[in-house]
């Protein structure tokens, strides 16, 4: 009996042993099918960019589309520095014009000034300053006519009473004169009284100023009216600001280098100004360096540099942000290509033809890192003697991608 008990337990301890052995092998299989399939990615028809680049042309069609090709050197390459800087006018050629006393503003030939943006000469009027006297309330302005008018026709009684008294030959010849002159300046406080009154209870500029001094203020410099702080009309106190104008030819370019690397730019050289977003390198303009105030900023940590521009054209306006180019001292050999190997994809990418094979073309991508004298340095991509296209680059993009003809 006690054998028989043996003997089953034996048989039982196998079959668990063989058991578990099944289960483990079978949750391995499944832990390595797991893992093959749970990939990062899976690329299907996988082709190597370098496969996808490669135009062989026949003869005929080398010909139609006029392929130069030129050899990859290095040229001696100026080394630059670009960053950012910002138009102003050179100093001494912005003004800002303010009342020199009160009185009521108005435009040269009407009553509308001339706006913002206008461009104006050295000495040209700009507005109007119609002075005033120092009663500016309607009432005041209406008893002193009042007072005028009186004196006035006093004034009239004594020059015909010393007419009368002329012919009569009872008078002298001087007092004559003097009760003459006495009516024309009755006359002249009468109009100006009028005047003010006409302007200050609203009939306005013509028949007003008829009475009334006024004060031109013109333009100190060429340039652009920039602002206009008043309006027509406006009565202004003494030192108002009234307009400001800035000259537009030349301007300068003030651009904040890090004073680390202030000792490495030769302050010789002229800088390259172009607008921001200029990818076509065009309206590339060289502004020679000036001296400019010394002026440093202990929070961006920079100095500051000026060059001037000649601007005949206006392209450059007052506050405008540039690219600006510097030159740094030194020079060295770099790799460069003619502008025109380069060309650019829809999404910003640079590249350029090699010759791998008579009639056979192969798309490089390359990295430029600037574009200096009509030459793109290029970091990497190509090599010294590599043979690319420089003449036709995009007729053959174009029979890449099936637009060409």
């Amino acid at each position: 009996m006690r054998g028989s008990l043996r003997l089953i337990l034996a048989y039982t301890a196998k079959f668990v042993l063989l058991f578990l052995c099944v289960l483990i092998c079978a949750c391995s299989k499944n832990e390595d099918q797991k893992g093959k399939s749970d990939k990062p990615a899976t690329v299907i028809n996988g082709v190597k960019e370098s496969e996808l680049t490669t135009v062989i042309l026949s003869p005929k069609a080398e010909q139609r589309l006029g392929i130069e090709t030129s050899l990859v050197e290095y040229r001696s390459i100026r080394n630059t520095l670009r960053l950012g800087g910002e138009i102003i006018s050179p100093p001494g050629h912005e003004s800002r014009i303010a009342a020199p006393m009160a009185g009521m503003v108005y435009g040269i030939d009407s009553n509308e000034l001339l706006p913002a943006g206008t461009q104006v000469k050295r000495g040209q009027a700009i507005m109007n300053l119609l002075l005033l006297t120092p009663e500016r309330d309607l009432a005041g302005v209406r008893e002193a006519v009042e007072v005028k008018k009186v004196q006035l026709e006093v004034a009239q009684a004594q020059a015909d009473r010393a007419d009368l008294l002329l012919q009569d030959k009872a008078t002298s010849k001087k007092l004559y004169l003097e009760a003459q002159a006495g009516l024309a300046a009755a006359s002249a406080s009468l109009k100006a009284a009028e005047a003010r009154m006409r302007l200050l209870d609203g009939t306005w500029m013509e028949s007003a100023m008829e009475g009334l001094s006024t004060f031109i203020l013109k333009s100190p410099v060429d340039g652009v009216i920039q602002r206009i702080y008043v309006a027509p009309g406006q009565a202004v106190s003494a030192s108002t600001l009234l307009f400001e104008v800035a000259s537009q030819d030349p301007v300068w370019a003030r651009v904040a280098v890090y004073v680390g690397d202030v000792v490495r730019i030769d302050q010789q050289k002229d800088a390259i100004i172009q607008s921001l977003g200029n990818a076509g390198n065009i309206n590339v303009y060289k502004a020679k360096p000036v001296n400019g105030p010394p002026l440093s900023d202990p929070n961006s940590v920079s100095s500051d540099l000026f060059f001037e521009i000649s601007n005949p054209d206006g392209f450059f306006r007052t506050g405008q942000k540039v690219s600006v180019s510097l030159t740094k001292l030194g020079s060295g050999n770099r790799i460069a290509v003619p502008r025109s190997a380069i060309i650019y994809d829809i999404h910003g990418g640079s590249w350029v033809y090699l010759k791998t094979a008579s009639y056979t073309y192969s798309r490089q991508r390359v990295e430029v890192s600037s574009i200096i004298d009509g030459y793109a340095v290029v970091t990497r991509g190509v090599n010294k003697d590599d043979e690319i296209v420089i003449t036709a680059v995009a007729e053959l993009y174009g029979t890449e991608f099936g637009g060409g003809k």
